[in-house]
Order: C-alpha cells, then sequence, then structure tokens
C-alpha cells in the first residue's frame, strides 16, 4: 500500500510540475542534439511509438543537427525486418546524421546489425569541439560489457582531448554513478571503476545512456556528479512505452560559445518537453 500511495503522490506531483511546449530553438547558432534509445517493438502496435516519436520531431522541430542512439533497437524475434524498419523510420526524422551503438538485445542478431546498422562497435564523431565516444555492448547479456581495448582506446581519447567537449555514449551506465539505474547490475557497465578512476582525473561533460527504461518522473535520472569531474549522466529512458510510462527521449542544446548546454525531456506520447532544462556545466564554451 505504501508503494502504490508513493507512485500515486509522484504521478500527481510530476503532472502538475510538467511544462507546456518550449520553443524548439535557443537561437540560430544553437546545435542541437537529439538522444534516444530502446525501441525494441513486440508487436506492430508498438511499433507506431517510435513512428510517433519520429513524427513528433519532424511536426515540431526544423532541424536536428545530430541524433545519438543508445541501443537496443529490436526486441526477440523479426530482426533483419526491424532493423530496415528503423532505418526507414528513421529517415523521417529532420535530422542531418544520426549514429548508434549496439545494445544487449541487438546482440541477439548482432551480425545483422553489423551489416545493416553499424560495422563499428566504437568509434568517435568529432563536430565543433564536441568529441563523442560512441560504445556498444560488446557481448550478450543485460550487463554492458566493454572491454579492456576498448577502455583503453576510451581512456587515451579522453586523456589527449582535454581541450574538447567530451560526450560518451553507452548502453548501460556506470555503477555508483548517482543516477536511478547505477545501483542495479543488470543496468550497469561491467567493471565501471577502470572509467571512475579516470574520471577521477580527467574531464568527461556527458555520460548518455539508455537501457533501463525508467520514466522521467523518477528522482535521479539526471545529475552532475562533482566527485567525479562534474560529468552530468543522463538516462534516457526509452522510446518503447512501459507502464506508467510515457515515450520518452532527451533533446540537448549547445549554443555558440555558451559554457553550458541545456538538456529538456521530450514527452513523445504527448508531443511535448515535461520540464524545464536541466543545465550542464561544460568544461569549454561550446564552438562550432
Amino acid at each position: 500500500m505504501k508503494k502504490t500511495a508513493y507512485i500515486i503522490i509522484l504521478i500527481c506531483f510530476t503532472s502538475t510540475c510538467s511544462y507546456d511546449k518550449i520553443n524548439d530553438s535557443t537561437g540560430n547558432e544553437s546545435y542541437i542534439i537529439w538522444a534516444y534509445s530502446d525501441i525494441q517493438p513486440r508487436s506492430e502496435a508498438e511499433k507506431t511509438q517510435y513512428k510517433n516519436a519520429v513524427d513528433d520531431m519532424r511536426q515540431n522541430f526544423k532541424q536536428i543537427d545530430m541524433s545519438l542512439f543508445a541501443g537496443d533497437i529490436v526486441q526477440f524475434s523479426d530482426f533483419s525486418e526491424i532493423y530496415q524498419w528503423f532505418l526507414d523510420t528513421g529517415r523521417e526524422a529532420p535530422v542531418k546524421e544520426q549514429y548508434e551503438i549496439a545494445g544487449n538485445h541487438d546482440w541477439r542478431s548482432i551480425d545483422l546489425y553489423r551489416q545493416k546498422i553499424n560495422n563499428r562497435l566504437y568509434y568517435s564523431v568529432a563536430r565543433g569541439n564536441l568529441l563523442i565516444l560512441m560504445i556498444s555492448n560488446e557481448r550478450p547479456g543485460r550487463p554492458t560489457f566493454i572491454s579492456d581495448e576498448t577502455f583503453e582506446w576510451w581512456k587515451n581519447l579522453v586523456i589527449k582531448n582535454q581541450d574538447k567537449i567530451i560526450i560518451t555514449v553507452t548502453h548501460g551506465t556506470l555503477e555508483g554513478n548517482g543516477i536511478s539505474a547505477s545501483c542495479l547490475k543488470r543496468l550497469i557497465i561491467t567493471d565501471s571503476e577502470r572509467f571512475i578512476n579516470v574520471l577521477k582525473k580527467y574531464r568527461v561533460d556527458i555520460w548518455i545512456s539508455g537501457h533501463s527504461h525508467f520514466p522521467s518522473w523518477l528522482p535521479d535520472m539526471e545529475l552532475t556528479n562533482k566527485t567525479l569531474g562534474g560529468v552530468t549522466f543522463a538516462d534516457l529512458g526509452s522510446i518503447r512505452e512501459e507502464f506508467l510510462k510515457n515515450s520518452e527521449s532527451r533533446i540537448f542544446y549547445f549554443q555558440q560559445g555558451s559554457s553550458s548546454a541545456a538538456m529538456k525531456i521530450r514527452n513523445h506520447s504527448g508531443k511535448k518537453f515535461t520540464s524545464g532544462s536541466f543545465i550542464i556545466p561544460l568544461s569549454h564554451p561550446f564552438r562550432f
């Protein structure tokens, strides 16, 4: 009973604190990134949730500079068809360029993923003074496994690019980083301590993850961890609707010359933002 009452209170609180639609533009020099994850349709009806998200972006945003997908396109069957459907549907979004990583479910058909979606399991993207490090799961299973080889690749790029704004994208999150998902073994990166030790010495600005499917109204879905050098961790929730959860993603706004970025939660089910901006401190002013 107490748990049920707590959930009802949280729902009432978040519904009164939601905001109406906010203008998608923060100025002509804004660089906008759409970050989302966990589509995983289990039926034809659930496919409409990704289509609705894409329609929402097309109808309410003139242009998205980049999209970052944090893993799990498929659920448990029809892999080839769903991967192609993902590509075809995504092309309707007003996105200039899209980048993806593989999640644990994508490993159920990883050869098809690499053939149809992205052959690289880890890679970097540089735009202006943004450096984005994309790291897929490297084996099946709920915890996110990242090899020592890939970790060393990430570590070396972080150390050598401290003059950049660094974003890391993984499917699971780091253990004990403070966000809600970080205390559950099935949702974290194995041997997270490797990464944490680097973060204590070298700055990473933003760490984006999916995998949890948690709703945005839960506490600590995003936070700036000062004990880990000021990195902001953000859980993307999921595109797929769940019990007590809408289809959600995150929009990041980078303003030319600004030392902070803004993140907003997008509710695709309701075609609106569900909160004001979460302000992210950056290590350097954004330049593009």
